[in-house]
């Protein structure tokens, strides 16, 4: 259950809200825009 609660919740929001800082920790723009991807899985090959 925290698990779910983690990947659904946890890390999309608290992501994007962390990703508007990005700039003002490294002093750009991110080249490319985070994925929130912590497990892997969208970008499994077959």
């Amino acid at each position: 259950m925290l698990k779910n609660f983690y990947t659904k919740f946890w890390v999309p929001i608290m992501g994007r809200f962390i990703s508007y800082f990005i700039p003002l920790i490294e002093g750009k723009k991110p080249e490319k825009s985070p994925t929130y991807d912590i497990d892997g899985k969208k970008n499994l090959k077959k």
